[in-house]
C-alpha cells in the first residue's frame, strides 16, 4: 500500500499534523510506502521560500492584512477551476508518477488540489482532509473528499448539517508519538509534591508561604511557535525571572537573534532554539505560555499541562483562544494592553487552579477525540486496500474517462465525467 501525504509549510501545524499521521501508519505498518510532500514547494521549487517568507512576514507584521485575506478567501471558497491549468498537471503527472493508493491533506491548498483533480479524471483514489483548527475553513471541504478528521465534535455536526456524505472521525489534530507513547501523567502522588513541597527535579527544599505549605518551584514553558515570535516575549521574561520561585523554559524555534539575545542573561531562565522531542518539555511543565495554534493545544490536551496565551491576534489563532477558553483549558489574555503580569503569577502560586485546568483538559480531550488517530489510520487503511482490489495497479487503469464511485469506498457515491 502507498500513501501519499500533503501539506504546506504555512506555519508548522500543518507539518507537524502530516509527521503524526506518517508517523502511525508507519507504526501499524512497517511495510507501508510513505509518500509526504509539501505540495507548494512541488508546484513552485523555485520560488516556494520566497512564497513561505512572505506569508511569515505578512503573518507576524501585518496580521491585519493577513485575517482579510483570511476571510475573503473563507467567502471565495478558492479552488484550482481551469482544467488546463499548469496546477492541475502538475498535479496531474505527480498522481500518475506516485500512484498512490490514498491522499492525505493537511492543509486545504492541498484538499482543494486533490479534489479538483478526483473531479476532472474521474480518478476515486481516496481523499482525506484532515482539518488543522476547531474553526472550519471552507478551504477544508470538497465533494470528493472521503473522510474528514476533525478536532472537534461541534465541527462533525457542522459538515453533517451541511450534507457531506464522507465519514466524519472526531480525532482531535493528530499529534506526534512522542506524545502518545508517554500519555500516563507522573503519578498524582509525585505531581501534588511537586506542586506543594518541593522541586523534584534539584530535590531542593522551598520556603514555606503564609498559609504554611510550601511554594512551590513552578515550570513555566514559553513557546512562540516554529518562528519564536510571540507580542512582548521579552517583557514577559524579564517579568518571569523576576518572581520568586518560577523557572523559566523558552523554546526560540529558528529565530536566532533571540536565542543569542537571551541566552545565558538569567539562570532561571534557559533558552533553546528548535526542540525535536517537545513532548518532555511539555509534560514537565506547570504552564505553558504560547500562541493558540491548533496542534500545540492539543499537544497540550495529551500532556494535560494548562495553557496561558497571550493577545491571540491572526483569525484561526483567535478562534482556537476562543475555544479553549470556552472548554476551560486556558487562560486567555485578549487586550493588547491588558497587564496580565498579576494573574499569571497568582496562577502559578495557584496549585488548585493549576489541577482544576488539568481535570477540565482531561475531559476536554476525552469528548474532543472519541476517535484515535490509531483507529482512524485502519480505516483510511481499510479504504486504500479496497480501492486497490477494484482498480488495477497501472496508470491506465486509475485514470479512465468514465469512472463510477463504488458506495463500498466510504465516499460521495457521485459520478464524474472527464
Amino acid at each position: 500500500m502507498k500513501v501519499m501525504i500533503l501539506s504546506g509549510r504555512f506555519g508548522f501545524g500543518h507539518e507537524m499534523a502530516a509527521n503524526a499521521i506518517r508517523e502511525e501508519f508507519e507504526r501499524q505498518d512497517r511495510q507501508i510506502e510513505m509518500i509526504q510532500k509539501d505540495l507548494l514547494a512541488y508546484f513552485y521549487p523555485h520560488i516556494n521560500r520566497l512564497i513561505y517568507g512572505g506569508f511569515s512576514l505578512v503573518a507576524e507584521r501585518c496580521h491585519g492584512i493577513y485575517n482579510l485575506v483570511y476571510r475573503l478567501s473563507e467567502r471565495m471558497n478558492a479552488e484550482i477551476r481551469q482544467g488546463g491549468s499548469m496546477l492541475y498537471f502538475k498535479f496531474k503527472r505527480m498522481m500518475e508518477e506516485e500512484q498512490p493508493d490514498l491522499i492525505v491533506c493537511t492543509h486545504p491548498i492541498c484538499v482543494k488540489a486533490a479534489a479538483f483533480y478526483k473531479a476532472k479524471t474521474g480518478d476515486q483514489v481516496p481523499l482525506v482532509s484532515c482539518i488543522t483548527d476547531t474553526s472550519i475553513h471552507m478551504g477544508w471541504v470538497a465533494e470528493q473528499v472521503d473522510t474528514y478528521l476533525v478536532p472537534t465534535p461541534e465541527m462533525k455536526e457542522y459538515l453533517i448539517r451541511m450534507g457531506t456524505w464522507a465519514d466524519v472521525l472526531v480525532t482531535g489534530i493528530p499529534v506526534r508519538q512522542q506524545f502518545l507513547e508517554r500519555e500516563e501523567r507522573e503519578p498524582e502522588e509525585r505531581r501534588m509534591r511537586r506542586l506543594y513541597e518541593m522541586d523534584m527535579d534539584t530535590g531542593m527544599d522551598l520556603e514555606m508561604n503564609g498559609d504554611g505549605k510550601p511554594s512551590a518551584c513552578r515550570q513555566v514553558l514559553v513557546m512562540g511557535g516554529g518562528l519564536g515570535i510571540m507580542p512582548g516575549l521579552e517583557g514577559l521574561l524579564e517579568s518571569l525571572h523576576q518572581m520568586p520561585g518560577v523557572h523559566t523554559t523558552v523554546i526560540t524555534g529558528k529565530n536566532q537573534n533571540l536565542y543569542q539575545r537571551w541566552a545565558g542573561r538569567f539562570a532561571d531562565v534557559e533558552v533553546l532554539g528548535y526542540v525535536g522531542d517537545i513532548a518532555d518539555l511539555m509534560k514537565r511543565s506547570d504552564l505553558v505560555i504560547t500562541k493558540a495554534g491548533g496542534i500545540t493545544m492539543y499537544e497540550l490536551i495529551h500532556s494535560r499541562v494548562p495553557m496561558f496565551i497571550i493577545h491571540p491576534f491572526l483569525e484561526q489563532e483567535i478562534m482556537n483562544a476562543r475555544y479553549a477558553s470556552e472548554r476551560g483549558i486556558a487562560k486567555v489574555v485578549w487586550g493588547q494592553e491588558e497587564d496580565f503580569i498579576q494573574e499569571l503569577q497568582d496562577l502559578l502560586m495557584d496549585p488548585e487552579k493549576l489541577k482544576e485546568i488539568q481535570g477540565c483538559m482531561l475531559r476536554a480531550g476525552k469528548e474532543m477525540m472519541d476517535t484515535g488517530l490509531d483507529e482512524a489510520v485502519r480505516e483510511m487503511s481499510q479504504k486504500a486496500d479496497r480501492y486497490r482490489s477494484v482498480f488495477r495497479y497501472s496508470a491506465a487503469d486509475r485514470f479512465p474517462s468514465i469512472c463510477q464511485m463504488q458506495t463500498e469506498f466510504g465516499g460521495s457515491g457521485r459520478h464524474y465525467l472527464v
